[in-house]
């Protein structure tokens, strides 16, 4: 269904009701570009969905991204969640936040269990064992009826005004009302970071770039889970002795070195886990192992110390990875994270030419 603001606006009183602006995908080579000119932010992208809250005329709305089937227009889904407008009424009237709607530790299906039923059931299953659902904001398009996009106010300085908001209105005593935290360093390399540590993405914005309902603009890109590979366990890397990490103040696991002083170690080798990464591998087309990686995010301690104690359980067996990237070139991946082990798959049957697209 087409986007319809003058038959919203008849049906929602005062609801200015922008169109959500698209996100482009970002190749490897743009975010790189993106990331390295110093030009760009980053916001975590939960696995949620999309919504814009609107307050007017002492009226609150919620709207989806997508039309309803009923009407053709765009949900209003505020009566599914109650306790996300009952929140934000301190703001004032003329007020449009833009945010993702989404459970911690969950995924868009069970965002789509609250949203996408009657609010009754929705209000139950929160009550239940749901739990409250999460509005993760990331940005504001119009406070106390400034209108930001017509203004072409840009994204950081909408950013900037967001997060005065959220704490002179006290949001952030509300668990389930997250503000988005805009990352500016080593941006790429967070990226990474946020993949394999199981976040769904991160959305990158320019600077100086503005809100163009509807566009896909590239001032906007989007960095996302995209690949789900098999691969076979081929081997374990003995972790490092010393840590050198950024929370060396507050890190728990010390030893005393040969010179009787405490050194900091990694978790794996104060544990005395074999393995601190996983080596994968696939087969090619001579039927010989190819080692295309290793993996440690997505693992549990409970399962790397069973690998340590029975590593034949899982050498030569299948394991389920998502990851960032695959360098069809290289024939290796990027930033990968481990999802579980398959015990419905052969060895044999994960092929190079499957993964890469080559042989």
């Amino acid at each position: 269904m087409s986007f319809n603001k003058e038959k919203i606006q008849e049906l929602y009183p005062g609801a200015k009701m922008y169109e959500a602006q698209k996100i482009s995908k970002g190749t490897e080579s743009l975010l790189k570009s993106a990331c390295n000119s110093g030009e760009y932010f980053g916001e975590l992208k939960k696995d949620g969905y999309w919504y814009q809250y609107e307050k007017y005329e002492h009226n609150s709305y919620l709207f989806s991204r997508s039309a309803s089937t009923v009407t053709g227009l765009q949900s209003e889904k505020s009566a599914n969640v109650p306790h996300i407008v009952d929140a934000l009424s301190s703001l004032p009237d003329g007020t449009i936040l833009v945010g993702e709607i989404y459970y911690p530790n969950g995924s868009s299906k069970n965002v789509t269990s609250i949203m996408g039923c009657l609010p009754t059931k929705a209000i139950e299953r929160q009550n239940g064992s749901y739990g409250k659902i999460h509005y993760y904001i990331h940005d504001i398009l119009m406070y106390k009826n400034i209108d930001f996009v017509e203004s072409k106010t840009n994204n950081w300085t909408r950013y900037s005004i967001l997060k005065k908001i959220y704490y002179l209105h006290g949001l952030d005593k509300y668990d389930f009302l997250e503000l988005a935290a805009a990352e500016t360093e080593d941006l790429y390399s967070q990226i990474g970071d946020a993949l394999a540590a199981g976040e769904e993405g991160m959305v990158i914005k320019k600077k100086d770039g503005i809100y163009e309902p509807g566009k896909r603009p590239t001032t906007m890109l989007k960095a996302k889970k995209v690949d789900f590979i098999d691969a076979v366990v081929i081997g374990f890397e003995e972790p490092t002795k010393e840590y050198y990490g950024k929370e060396i103040e507050s890190w728990q696991y010390w030893v005393i070195g040969d010179n009787g002083e405490e050194i900091a170690v990694t978790k794996p080798y104060y544990m005395g886990w074999c393995n601190s990464r996983i080596k994968i591998g696939v087969y090619n087309e001579n039927g010989s192992i190819v080692n295309i990686g290793t993996i440690h995010s997505g693992i549990s301690d409970e399962m790397k110390e069973d690998m340590s104690k029975n590593p034949e359980k899982y050498l030569n067996k299948v394991c389920a990875i998502q990851c960032m990237e695959l360098d069809k070139n290289e024939h290796t991946i990027r930033h990968g994270f481990f999802k579980f082990m398959r015990e419905d798959k052969d060895a044999k049957d994960c092929r190079l030419v499957d993964v890469f697209g080559q042989k």
